[in-house]
């Protein structure tokens, strides 16, 4: 969602990221319609339920992807700690904050929490104070650590890397599976390698490796022993398996417990992470053959702000009559979607055309 400037060995590949960030938009705005339905729904044994889960599955990689992004477009820079600090961590703080308030008076007035400014304090701290807004605590949280992991990424080679990931998959992967179907922890204190850091660094790994044949674009990352056509079906299959997988196991899980279970659609779950791979390297890949069209240019500018207001206009629109559920979901669910992402699109656009519209969005 943010708008980085890529690094001077990424910048012949800029196009691909744009056109990336704005599918990962869209897949963010899909869950948010489905969502409610397919998890709130108790009859998982309808048609209604089944379209819902297919684009909540569908949506699952987008999270991941916005980190990757990130780690990629900032992983190459050479900023002080300073400077990122001051243009990149305040860059998403400002406008964060700003629109953190009028989420709070919304949620004040339509259901009285926060009651007071106290309790609307407290819910600005511990975060978030609005179910959207936690990316807001996440992304800040990745940006304070950056500084810190940079210097290590930018000398890693191909084995650090694997390393690093493999820690990753044990803090993480391995950690979840045995708390949600064994009921044990490990003991182990793994914070380095837990929740989203795994993909901020898979990020600059992914996008930097390039194929078989072609000049290597960091030198400590060995390139793909595969051809384009290869990894395009490699992503293919990623993509299609992983969301076939989630939509399928998180049936099954739920099915099982007789209630709706979020394990495999959670963001740090196997199989939404390999979906996330494939879609990043597909986009790498393929989605740079030509320059960028003035409209992907905007979205791709406007993401982060899309993100912010789209929850207001999905409200406004249910407030009008559209929602999931208006007709069958199959038909109302990317009717919404579409609306949603356009009216979004459109109050962004006229956001950034007032005065200091463009430090808030």
């Amino acid at each position: 969602m943010q708008n980085e400037k890529t690094a001077p060995a990424a910048a012949n590949i800029l196009p691909w990221a744009d056109r990336l960030r704005n599918l990962a938009t869209l897949l963010v705005l899909a869950i948010h319609v489905a969502a409610p339905l397919s998890h709130e729904d108790p009859n998982l044994d309808t048609w209604n339920w089944w379209a819902a889960n297919w684009w909540d599955a569908l949506g699952r990689p987008s999270v991941n992807l916005f980190v990757m992004l990130s780690g990629f477009l900032l992983f190459g820079k050479h900023d002080t700690t300073e400077t990122f600090l001051r243009k990149r961590f305040a860059r998403v703080l400002i406008p964060s904050l700003v629109w953190m308030a009028p989420y709070l008076l919304y949620n004040h007035f339509a259901h009285n929490n926060p009651a007071t400014l106290q309790e609307a304090l407290v819910k600005l701290v511990q975060g978030p104070v609005h179910y959207h807004l936690w990316f807001i605590y996440l992304i800040l949280g990745l940006y304070l650590v950056y500084p810190v992991l940079r210097p290590w990424v930018q000398q890693a080679r191909e084995r650090d890397f694997w390393y690093f990931f493999a820690a990753c998959a044990l803090g993480t992967w391995l950690y979840k599976v045995l708390v949600v179907f064994y009921h044990l922890k490990i003991g182990l204190h793994m914070e380095l390698f837990t929740n989203q850091i795994g993909h901020f660094v898979l990020g600059y790994y992914l996008a930097n490796k390039v194929l078989a044949g072609e000049s290597a674009a960091v030198p400590g990352i060995a390139p793909w022993p595969f051809s384009r056509r290869q990894i395009t079906l490699l992503a293919l299959a990623l993509i299609g398996a992983s969301t076939v997988f989630t939509a399928v196991a998180g049936y099954w899980h739920s099915s099982l417990k007789g209630s709706f279970q979020p394990y495999f659609y959670d963001y740090l779950a196997p199989n939404v992470t390999l979906g996330a791979i494939g879609w990043l390297l597909l986009a790498r890949h393929n989605w740079n053959r030509r320059p960028l069209l003035e409209v992907e240019s905007l979205l791709a500018v406007c993401s982060f702000g899309i993100y912010l207001v789209h929850v207001f206009v999905m409200d406004w629109l249910a407030q009008c009559g559209y929602w999931h559920s208006k007709g069958h979901p199959a038909k109302a669910i990317p009717l919404v979607l579409a609306m949603t992402a356009l009216f979004s699109f459109l109050a962004i656009l006229l956001i950034r055309s007032l005065p200091f519209g463009k430090k808030i969005v």
